[in-house]
């Protein structure tokens, strides 16, 4: 006797239930791999643009057969001077200086604080404008130079102003903050744009970081971008935020 074959299948509600779930979890954790990879894909660039300024600066040591960075930025050099000096070993497609083809090289752009900060008026800064002397670099790679008058071992002073708590100055004259100094080792600042200024945030700590030559290494600064520890990490480390009242 031959028993009927029974089929047995999914329901069309059945179908369409799965087919919503797997829209709400696609939904849900598709944003956060596809920030994931964006920041891997971020610090990755960072390693790379990195290496290569740094083995620039390296290579142009090595050239003028010295053992330390002091001499490369002398500082009666120009900053052009200096800049040109390591930036012949990178892939330059532009250059640009503070006081000619000032619209070259994606022109002057704003770079935002990495952290909302106070500006010391009660105002959220807004950051610099990027009007050095520059070099645009074949993947887009923007490096701009900050010269330092250094004396002695590459001894640079910088002023600093006293702040409360929520960073509104505590001392100020007629509307100006009263200045003190500080000295520290410093040949030369190096500043670089990883997209360029045409994309991404144009923020430290996301896509521009800076770091300081001294004499005998290269070190970077916690506050425009962190570049060190955004590498060992894998995690880029800024703040997003608007401009207004602190």
């Amino acid at each position: 006797m031959n028993r009927p074959k029974i089929f047995t299948a999914f329901t069309l509600a059945e179908v369409l239930i799965t087919l919503g779930i797997i829209g709400v979890v696609a939904a849900l954790t598709m944003p956060a791999l596809v920030a994931k990879y964006n920041e891997m894909v971020m610090v990755n660039k960072l390693k790379r643009s990195y290496s290569e300024i740094a083995n620039a600066i390296d290579l142009r040591k090595a050239e003028l057969g010295t053992s330390d960075y002091a001499e490369q930025f002398d500082p009666n050099l120009s900053a052009i001077e200096q800049l040109e000096g390591f930036a012949k070993y990178l892939n330059v497609v532009e250059k640009c200086s503070s006081t000619s083809n000032r619209n070259g090289c994606g022109g002057i752009y704003r770079v935002k604080p990495q952290k909302k900060t106070n500006d010391g008026f009660g105002n959220v800064s807004t950051g610099g404008n990027i009007d050095y002397d520059r070099v645009l670099l074949s993947d887009g790679t923007l490096i701009w130079f900050g010269k330092r008058n250094w004396s002695g071992d590459c001894e640079v002073q910088y002023e600093k102003h006293e702040t409360d708590a929520d960073g509104n100055y505590t001392d100020v004259v007629d509307g100006k903050p009263v200045t003190s100094y500080y000295t520290v080792q410093h040949c030369a600042e190096i500043y670089f744009d990883i997209n360029g200024p045409s994309k991404g945030r144009n923020q430290y700590g996301y896509d521009c970081f800076s770091f300081a030559v001294k004499p005998t290494k290269l070190d970077q600064h916690t506050g425009y971008g962190g570049l060190y520890d955004t590498m060992r990490t894998g995690k880029l480390n800024y703040e997003k935020y608007s401009a207004g009242k602190y």
